[in-house]
């Protein structure tokens, strides 16, 4: 019978080590009269750690975020110092002169008409999609969902969030029990998703605005920060006359000024969120400023402008940074049908005949909401790309022309950060790959598709001026300070960063489907199992590539990389894991496992002191999600090393 381990002898020569008795020398050192010893020193590579190394590592990370977090509810229950506040000492409680009668009419709490309100009943109680409910959270609630992990991830044929996909990973890691804190299996229409309907609560009084000059100094820090050049929903100088209609107490109309106000509010729920405003003591937190932008929202009734239209918009990125993608949803559905209610989505200078739906704007104000427009039409294929969910903004309802569609050569709105090309391949992909008819494809016509997009992409990517070409693959030891020229500015870096994230996740998306083809009861034919092999191949590389530039990414933008991390990394988590279940021994699938375990050092590298609570508890839930895959992993491979299941599930052995 071998020993654990082969005794100093047989080790050197490289030979079966056998031993009859325990504490007996093995049969070798008997035959040849040595002495049998287990006197030598394992050394352990540094750089290949072991899978309870790894999860040990992860749980480390998970408590240094926890013991964080307590921290950071510590700081948020103690009043800080700092600098004077330009806030009023009473910047809200203010009895409100702006909710119509019709508001106090419907409130089940409202006293009769012709009695006075009493204080016993400061309070409206509205069920609607734009309210939300501010409570203390007396248990851990989980938002990771199939919103941000997408919907495109099958093994021949079966989907790997339905209930026999989650059959076939029990059947895979023998653990039939998994990942039961995330919403991510059967149906996606759960309870949890009308949460964001339940009727709420809503206060009745007004909080009041920061006088004007803090007002006009926070614009600036907005437009300072990593998060304008995420979402360039602002324009400098078109939201200067927003901040004038929001003060102006003589406005003609009641709307126009709720709408400018509700739209400052989402914006300073974001500059929230930027270190420079934190030293304000007395500003109210982003929730309170959401909650105010909302109440707004719901008293303009429906009334679409450009404020309302921005107000909206800011709102949508604020839930999308802070991983709550199905409130997001709710206003990005309202954002997409109040930016074709302004006639973002065509071009009126085209047209023989004007539409009497449109509105009349000057060229500034078209010129911006068509880049608007162009904004909710990129995010909008990220979401039915990711998700399979059909488009809301289409290429046969809308004009897709480029950015010379201006005669006077102005493209400022085209500083996006998503590539309309790019969007209109996403396009491309979500019709021919999620669409009802794609699943009617054989696996040549799939295969055939697939093809064609990757051409398609190609061809994007040569077309990209080489300073900003997205890579093939990232090299291991990349970096962005190497890469990019000291003298680029931060909104050409941030465009290189983005062109190099949204190519690998397209990328994903279109060569992940690929396993579509096939059933589990029945091998490819060989050429289609070649082509299904490496498609899949690009789609895993472009996911280690989307790690390795992460790394570099939260060395270059610290604080204001969660959202990236947290829109990326977990998507990009879920090829590896779905390779290593399939092949689970290997050098290949040992290092899938180790790329997987690299999320606790990119979540290391990005200060907690200046995150707020639910950032910090974003970065926990996607260490402990991609902690639980990597056990997942291990057990499938270790399942496949006792011979309990097949080392290759992709070759069915007869």
């Amino acid at each position: 019978m071998p020993p654990r381990r082969a005794c100093d002898v047989c080790y050197k020569r490289k030979i079966q080590c056998s031993v009859k008795t325990r504490g007996d020398p093995c049969d070798w050192c008997s035959s040849q009269d040595l002495a049998c010893t287990f006197d030598r020193v394992i050394q352990k590579d540094p750089n290949k750690r072991t899978t309870s190394d790894v999860v040990q590592e992860l749980s480390h990370r998970v408590e240094e975020l926890e013991q964080a977090l307590r921290s950071a509810q510590s700081t948020n229950n103690t009043p800080a110092g700092g600098p004077p506040s330009p806030w009023p000492e009473r910047p809200f409680l203010e009895p409100s002169s702006h909710i119509p009668p019709y508001f106090a009419a419907c409130s089940p709490t409202a006293p009769p008409t012709g009695q006075q309100r009493t204080e016993k009943s400061p309070i409206i109680h509205v069920d609607s999609t734009l309210t939300t409910t501010e409570t203390s959270r007396s248990e851990r609630t989980y938002k990771l969902s199939r919103c941000q992990l997408g919907s495109n991830w099958y093994f021949k044929g079966v989907g790997l969030f339905s209930s026999r996909g989650r059959q076939w990973i029990s059947e895979g890691t023998g653990e039939s029990t998994f990942l039961e804190n995330f919403d991510i299996f059967g149906n996606p229409v759960g309870r949890r998703q009308w949460r964001c309907l339940a009727p709420t609560v809503l206060l009745e009084r007004a909080r009041s605005l920061p006088p004007m000059p803090t007002c006009k100094y926070l614009f600036g820090v907005f437009l300072r920060s990593k998060i304008s050049l995420l979402f360039p929903i602002l324009d400098r100088s078109l939201f200067e006359e927003t901040i004038a209609r929001a003060y102006d107490v003589d406005a003609s109309g009641l709307g126009h000024q709720a709408s400018a106000e509700a739209c400052l509010w989402a914006m300073l729920a974001l500059v929230a969120r930027v270190q420079e405003v934190k030293q304000f003591d007395s500003m109210p937190g982003a929730d309170a400023c959401v909650q105010e932008a909302r109440r707004l929202l719901i008293i303009v009734d429906g009334a679409v402008n450009v404020d309302t239209l921005q107000a909206t918009l800011l709102l949508w990125a604020y839930q999308k940074m802070k991983g709550k993608c199905r409130d997001a949803s709710v206003m990005f559905t309202s954002a997409c049908r109040m930016v074709c209610d302004l006639g973002g989505h065509i071009l009126l200078s085209e047209l023989a005949i004007l539409p009497q739906h449109i509105p009349i704007f000057n060229e500034d104000v078209r010129i911006h909401i068509r880049g608007l427009f162009w904004l909710c039409y990129c995010f909008d294929k990220d979401a039915s790309i990711r998700t399979g969910c059909p488009p809301l903004l289409t290429s046969a309802h809308c004009d897709l022309s480029g950015p010379d569609e201006y005669s006077n050569g102005n493209t400022a709105c085209y500083n996006q950060s998503r590539n309309t090309d790019l969007a209109k391949i996403k396009e491309n992909a979500s019709r021919l790959l999620c669409s009802p008819r794609a699943f009617k494809y054989t696996e040549g016509e799939l295969l055939a598709h697939v093809r064609q997009l990757d051409d398609e992409l190609e061809e994007w990517r040569l077309s990209i001026e080489p300073c900003f070409r997205p890579r093939l693959s990232i090299p291991s030891d990349y970096s962005l300070s190497s890469a990019l020229p000291p003298s680029m500015s931060p909104e050409d870096r941030t465009r290189h960063i983005n062109l190099q994230l949204d190519y690998l996740f397209t990328m994903i998306n279109i060569h992940t489907l690929v396993r579509k083809c096939g059933d589990l009861t029945r091998n490819l034919p060989d050429d289609l199992h070649s082509v299904v092999h490496s498609s899949a191949d690009l789609s895993i590389e472009a996911s280690r590539s989307i790690f390795r530039f992460l790394e570099t990414v939260v060395d270059f933008w610290k604080q204001d990389s969660v959202w990236v991390v947290a829109h990326y990394a977990t998507m990009a988590a879920m090829p590896l894991f779905l390779n290593i279940i399939i092949h689970p021994v290997g050098n290949p699938a040992d290092s899938d496992l180790q790329m997987l375990a690299s999320i606790g050092d990119i979540t290391r590298k990005i200060p907690t002191e200046g995150l707020c609570t639910e950032d910090i508890e974003h970065i926990q839930e996607i260490g402990e999600f991609i902690m639980q895959l990597i056990q997942l992993s291990h057990s499938a491979a270790w399942k496949a090393k006792k011979g309990e299941r097949v080392r290759d599930l992709d070759i069915i052995h007869k």
